[in-house]
Parts: structure tokens; C-alpha cells; sequence
């Protein structure tokens, strides 16, 4: 009689025990995996971000009624890791560093995005930027490029139609100042002046002053 209590606290603690599977199928957090009792419908934790995939080795645990799928332990085909947080995500690494390694192609897809910090550095050997519409808000800008199409040494644009406004003072500085237009040409001021160090020329086939 003494030994049946011990017999069924041996069972009780069996049954607690996390067991392995192999996912079927399934999706939404429900999944289908076989283990060696059978058949298994469980739910994914919700400590469990990494979505399984078919033919994933996986650890379940039961508590109560419910089979819950704790984390995948190995993964036979070539797949990327795909994280599915339904209620959001952060990160909060304590102030630390963080270093982010991919040798692959790395995408970032949202409504809206926003980055905030002190500093920011980008490095890359080709860059691209396109979209409707670009504001930038800066109080100051310096460029320092040898080579670029937008500006630095070699400065090339083509665009249909330009136009620029400054409220208070615009200034260029260069060596040497090229302009040519294909059409019509008017300056217009309150005051103007046009001053050289040596020579000025006016070419025209025309020339009306006054």
C-alpha cells in the first residue's frame, strides 16, 4: 500500500516532463507535431518568436489541458528564420552595444520609420535613395565627396524642371562657372552688379541696353 503514492507522484512527474516532436503542419500559432505518443496539436508559446516550419524538431511541453511548443531546437532545410510578433517588438539592450552581421541581403519594410540617436554613420560602396517626396530639416550640411553625381568634384544633374527659393542670401563660390541655355535666359533684380577682376565680355548678335 506504501508504494502506490510513490507510483503515481513517479507518473504525475512523467507526465510534466518537456517531450520532442516534429512539426506536420499548421499555422497561426497552432501547430501539428508528432511525437512518440502520436499526434499532437499544440500552441506556440508566446516566448516562442522563431515560426516553425515543416520537418522542424521542436520541444513541447504540457500544462493542464494545453500542449504548448516551447522553442524549435533543429532545423533540416536551408530556411531563413522568420520572427512573427503579433502585439510589436523591442529591444532594450541596457545602453550596451549591439552589432548586427549579415552577409546577405538585410530588408526593412514599415508604415513609417524612425531612427533616433546622436550619432549616425553610413558606409556602403553603392547607395540609392528614391521615393514622392524628401524633406530634411538641418541646421548644418557638409559634404566632403571626391565623386558624386549630385555634388563634389563632378556635379551632374538632369531634371525637367527646377525651382529654387531662398528667402535671404545664396552664394557660390567656384574656380570656374560654366552656364549655357538651350532657350530664353532672363535675370531679373532690383539691383544688380556684375564686376571682373579683368575682363567682362557681352557677346550678342543683338545687344539692347536701356
Amino acid at each position: 500500500m506504501s508504494l502506490s503514492p510513490q507510483l503515481n507522484n513517479s507518473n504525475s512527474t512523467q507526465e510534466t516532463l518537456p517531450t520532442e516532436g516534429y512539426v506536420q503542419g499548421g499555422k497561426e500559432g497552432s501547430w501539428l507535431v508528432t511525437t512518440n505518443q502520436g499526434l499532437i496539436r499544440a500552441n506556440q508559446a508566446y516566448s516562442c518568436l522563431v515560426q516553425p516550419v515543416l520537418g522542424d524538431k521542436v520541444l513541447l511541453q504540457n500544462v493542464g489541458k494545453t500542449t504548448y511548443l516551447l522553442a524549435i531546437l533543429e532545423r533540416q532545410q536551408p530556411l531563413a528564420m522568420q520572427i512573427n510578433a503579433k502585439q510589436g517588438l523591442t529591444f532594450d539592450l541596457g545602453g550596451q552595444d549591439c552589432q548586427w552581421k549579415n552577409t546577405g541581403q538585410w530588408q526593412l519594410q514599415a508604415e513609417t520609420t524612425k531612427v533616433l540617436s546622436q550619432h549616425v554613420e553610413l558606409t556602403t560602396q553603392t547607395g540609392k535613395v528614391s521615393g514622392k517626396q524628401l524633406t530634411q530639416h538641418w541646421q548644418q550640411v557638409r559634404n566632403l565627396i571626391e565623386d558624386f553625381w549630385h555634388s563634389g568634384q563632378t556635379l551632374w544633374q538632369q531634371v525637367r524642371q527646377s525651382i529654387s527659393r531662398v528667402d535671404e542670401v545664396e552664394q557660390k563660390d567656384s574656380g570656374h562657372h560654366i552656364q549655357r541655355v538651350r532657350g530664353n535666359m532672363t535675370l531679373h533684380s532690383e539691383q544688380a552688379s556684375i564686376t571682373s577682376n579683368k575682363d567682362l565680355r557681352i557677346d550678342a548678335e543683338r545687344i539692347h541696353m536701356g
